[in-house]
């Protein structure tokens, strides 16, 4: 995808390191992180699950809870806890760390669905591409489903909705904020209440949210490689597009260094 995209942006006359501008405005530069607690201030309360700071002493009222660095790409670092005893193991093992940890209270419903967009580069009120991917995991109840997570398995099911509902989510995700390109995981009891807005917001991710629709295995190399030349000359378009009145912020470094001393300092803490 990566060697797609620099191509077309070659072949459209735009410089592919300006991708990490796209949803720049939405970066803390004092922090280095899209964080997550930021993006929260864009979803609407309806669709906002309650989410804090952990500071090591709050206890939940209902369970289970997710315990989450404030930043982070594949659900990396997420955990979840049944019970208090749980909770406090976890904070003891991830007491001293650098990253700050947020506490996220578990949405009631039951189907996990990731839906990812590109803004049209000509109208940016259109997409360019919205797939809806459904998050399926048949062996554990309120799991942290990631690529890492060996029991999830993802099903692509753009094809069950029709224009007018397309829109309709489209719509939804404007409403969580204007991005160029994005994922959200989103947790319904169907698709029509998706469709209809009954769901709750587990996580917005920007920074290099991959078309995960492309992980369905009913999918072969041809159809994934057609994928690929749809996505990334769309995205190579919007970022051509991209609004250059901004000022640009040294994303791509920032989060590379932030990564580089978390991993760093957790190696250390694991040999101490």
């Amino acid at each position: 995808m990566v060697i797609t995209y620099i191509l077309f942006c070659i072949r459209i006359g735009t410089k592919p390191c300006k991708y990490f501008q796209l949803n720049s405005p939405r970066f803390d530069r004092e922090q280095g992180i899209f964080s997550k607690l930021d993006i929260d201030e864009d979803i609407p309360p309806r669709w906002r699950l309650d989410q804090r700071y952990d500071d090591g002493k709050f206890v939940p009222t209902q369970w289970p809870v997710f315990i989450k660095p404030e930043w982070g790409q594949n659900a990396a670092g997420v955990r979840r806890a049944d019970n208090i005893e749980q909770l406090q193991q976890i904070r003891a093992e991830v007491q001293g760390s650098r990253i700050q940890y947020l506490l996220q209270q578990s949405a009631p419903e039951t189907r996990e669905y990731e839906v990812f967009s590109l803004r049209h580069h000509e109208d940016k009120s259109k997409y360019a591409v919205l797939t809806v991917t459904e998050a399926v995991n048949d062996q554990e109840i309120n799991p942290v489903n990631s690529i890492y997570n060996a029991a999830t398995r993802y099903v692509e099911i753009t094809g069950q909705f029709s224009p007018e509902q397309l829109e309709a989510l489209w719509q939804t995700v404007n409403q969580l904020g204007q991005f160029n390109i994005s994922r959200a995981s989103l947790r319904a009891n169907s698709v029509d209440d998706l469709v209809a807005g009954h769901f709750h917001v587990i996580e917005v991710n920007l920074f290099v949210p991959m078309p995960i629709n492309m992980l369905d295995a009913r999918y072969g190399t041809k159809e994934i490689f057609s994928m690929i030349l749809d996505y990334m000359m769309s995205l190579a378009r919007i970022t051509r597009a991209r609004d250059k009145s901004l000022v640009e912020k040294p994303v791509f470094t920032k989060i590379m260094l932030y990564n580089r001393e978390s991993r760093l300092l957790n190696f250390v803490r694991d040999r101490i």
